[in-house]
């Protein structure tokens, strides 16, 4: 998790440090910040360039980030670093925690639609019109994650 350092100082910033925060406690940062005479206001983090994310947090939102690869993703960045790329708040990273599900979209739809009513099944294809629609449908709800990898699914969906 390499994060972009900037510094502000004097209405300008400048760059600072790359820094992988999973190396590193927020405290062990901290005490560096504080060594170096910096004040901890001034110090951000403007992106993270393993993953082609630029986005600006402060220290605490950065390790929160880090707290829910951590506890909910169990280290894995992917899933949150793809919600990153689609501009997702760390509200919505932090209140959805998605599983991976398939690669395969049949796969995805029959697992989506297994308790549903046959009825319901057929009602639901005729109005999304086409299966490219019914898959988007999800999708834009939050339930899919789309990745290179597969597809994702918010865990609350199946509770």
């Amino acid at each position: 998790m390499l994060a972009n350092i900037r510094v502000r100082e004097n209405g300008q910033s400048r760059f600072l440090c790359e820094l992988d925060l999973m190396k590193f406690t927020k405290e062990q940062v901290q005490e560096r910040i504080n060594e170096r005479g910096l004040d901890e206001e001034s110090f951000f983090i403007c992106g993270f360039p393993e993953w082609g994310v630029d986005t600006i947090f402060t220290l605490g939102k950065a390790y929160l980030l880090k707290k829910i690869i951590v506890d909910l993703y169990e280290g894995d960045e992917f899933v949150v670093c793809c919600l990153l790329k689609q501009g997702k708040s760390l509200v919505d990273i932090a209140t959805r925690t998605y599983r991976f599900l398939t690669k395969d979209e049949a796969e995805l739809m029959e697992k989506l639609l297994e308790q549903a009513e046959f009825s319901s099944v057929i009602h639901f294809f005729y109005k999304a019109g086409s299966w490219i629609t019914a898959v988007n449908s999800y999708i834009e709800k939050g339930v899919v994650l789309n990745t290179p990898k597969g597809f994702y699914v918010d865990e609350e969906y199946f509770h």
